[in-house]
């Protein structure tokens, strides 16, 4: 499968968490140092890397907290299904899996225009002290306004995505999906693509792990299983899915947070992209 570039831009963020919160520091000691000398425009490029930094910092430690965390599960579901894991959270039970199109969109676009807020002085700043006093050593400072724009693209992209093909579920025949057996079901979009388009299907057996603590906290994801084909979407624009699971896979686990078994149902087809999280365990049945 194709990585996604919002992905990639996140990723990028959430690996430099560290050394982003402490350029963050340096910079705003230099802007405190140049706002007591009076040299205002030194003080505000660098209060605006501190600004730019920190943001960029906080936005990758909460957003990473959110891709580790597990949906919570329902205690009522819980007490009601003690041995039976994959009624515990409410869209397995109801046998819907939903994405987070609009939500997922919303989210990048709120990062984007916050980083490109703290960043902006940096693009008037960086290039009239490079042509007016030769002072080269800020350009590449200018990175941070990049990215920002990179991200605000790519949120601009998901937006249009979602207003194109709103929302998706994953409506599941059976549930849980079986080990040694079946995932069988169809994905339903709110605007259906054309009858009989291709579209490409994978479904993953993932370790994810955590480790670190708040600004470096990371996330990694490493695929124990994996299956791909291709599907047809029905003259309801529905796209049906029936993957075989290999006996020896693991199940879905949650008990440990710090390393989680996670099973995720992708599909693609032009423009079009949805992830599920869908349960799947072995159930002797």
């Amino acid at each position: 499968m194709k990585p996604d570039p919002s992905r990639f831009v996140l990723s990028f963020v959430k690996f430099l968490g560290t050394p982003l919160s402490i350029a963050a520091f340096l910079a705003a000691t230099v802007a405190i140092t140049r706002a007591r000398e009076g040299r205002w425009e030194q003080a505000l490029l660098a209060f605006s890397i501190a600004l730019g930094c920190g943001g960029a910092s906080g936005g990758a430690h909460w957003w990473v907290r959110f891709h580790a965390r597990a949906v919570d599960p329902s205690e009522r579901l819980r007490t009601a299904n003690p041995d039976a894991p994959w009624m515990w959270r409410e869209d397995w039970a109801s046998s819907e899996v939903r994405t987070s199109a609009r939500r997922d969109a919303n989210r990048l676009m709120i990062i984007a225009i916050a980083w490109c807020v703290a960043t902006f002085p940096i693009l008037f700043i960086v290039p009239h002290r490079a042509l007016r006093g030769a002072d080269y050593f800020a350009i590449p400072s200018l990175i941070f306004p990049l990215i920002g724009v990179v991200m605000l693209v790519w949120a601009m992209r998901l937006r249009h995505r979602f207003r194109e093909y709103g929302e998706s579920r994953f409506v599941m025949t059976a549930v849980p999906g079986q080990i040694g057996g079946a995932l069988t079901g169809a994905i339903h979009i709110d605007q259906p693509i054309p009858s009989g388009e291709q579209v490409a299907l994978e479904l993953e057996c993932i370790m994810r792990s955590t480790r670190g603590n708040w600004h470096s906290l990371t996330v990694w994801d490493r695929t124990l299983w994996r299956s791909e084909q291709t599907s047809m979407s029905d003259s309801a624009g529905s796209i049906p899915v029936a993957f075989m699971i290999a006996p020896d896979c693991r199940p879905t686990d949650d008990s440990n947070p710090k390393s989680r078994i996670v099973w995720r149902l992708s599909a693609r087809a032009g423009q079009y992209r949805a992830e599920f999280e869908v349960p799947v365990f072995r159930t002797g049945t």
